[in-house]
């Protein structure tokens, strides 16, 4: 919910909608902390150490998670997770685009399309001379760059190539049209993994100059920060990584997995064995540091 709530903000989503994200996660960390005051008291708790730990008065620790209480919050709490579930039912499914397919999927499409018909007006070839060098009609060729058709790696790779790109700045964007989740990896490969998914996203809204992406930052990113990012000079932080995805016409929320790998393979590198308390996500205050 909170990494929701965060994708929701970098994509602008209008305020009332963002409060009633807060206001959802807040009420879990309500039935959260009651649940948890309940383990510590059946775990033998006093009601003085429960009031040390939530720094609350002895009386207010009572009052507030009694154990009629608390079941009163969980009860309540099951019965809205139902109605939710039954509300949410006939959306659970993935938010689809025209074709039918997940909006996700739909947006890497174009975005792969868009990089290669970058690359395809930059190399000065034709449309002939695309198909016969890759051994395909000009028909597939030109679906291909219209979106129409999304190819197999194999043949990103031959067009990326004949055009004189890299095909790592379109591996991602290529999974991402294929609805392929990254894999766990080390440090290495995980970061090289999103250069090449941010460098994509350069190529697929034309590869504008960097004073452009400033300007349409507003000035939260500087030149050095997109060099840095283009050139995978060190790993940005989200706040950094999001901006710069919106700023080039990408979702942040399509990318944010691909950059918990990299952070997360960065804890691990850090600390081969990270406490239990990690559970697999960032720490908030490590990312700020």
């Amino acid at each position: 919910m909170a990494l929701d709530l965060l994708d929701a903000e970098y994509e602008g989503i209008p305020l009332q909608e963002l409060m009633t994200k807060a206001s959802a996660i807040a009420r879990e960390t309500e039935h959260y902390t009651s649940a948890a005051v309940h383990d510590a008291r059946l775990a033998g708790a006093s009601w003085q150490e429960v009031a040390r730990a939530a720094v609350v008065g002895e009386t207010t620790a009572r009052s507030r998670w009694n154990e009629a209480q608390v079941m009163r919050r969980m009860a309540a709490r099951s019965r809205e997770r139902n109605t939710m579930r039954r509300q949410a039912q006939p959306v659970l499914t993935p938010s689809r685009g025209t074709e039918g397919e997940p909006l996700a999927v739909s947006r890497a499409s174009r975005q792969l399309a868009g990089a290669l018909s970058y690359l395809y007006k930059e190399s000065g070839l034709s449309i002939r001379e695309v198909a016969d060098n890759i051994e395909r009609s000009p028909s597939y060729v030109s679906r291909i760059l219209s979106v129409a058709r999304t190819p197999s790696w194999q043949v990103v790779c031959k067009l990326a190539e004949l055009f004189g790109g890299d095909p790592e700045a379109l591996r991602v964007l290529w999974e991402n049209t294929q609805g392929l989740a990254a894999q766990p990896q080390d440090l290495v490969e995980t970061t090289v993994r999103l250069n090449g998914a941010l460098r994509g996203l350069h190529l697929s809204a034309g590869c504008p100059p960097v004073k452009d992406i400033c300007d349409e930052t507003r000035g939260d990113l500087d030149a050095e920060d997109i060099a840095d990012i283009l050139n995978g000079g060190q790993i940005p932080t989200w706040e950094k990584t999001g901006i710069f995805i919106s700023a080039v016409g990408g979702c942040p929320a399509d990318f944010r997995p691909l950059w918990e790998a990299v952070y997360n393979a960065f804890l691990t590198a850090c600390d081969p064995e990270p406490p239990s308390q990690h559970h697999g996500l960032i720490d908030p205050e490590e990312e700020t540091r």
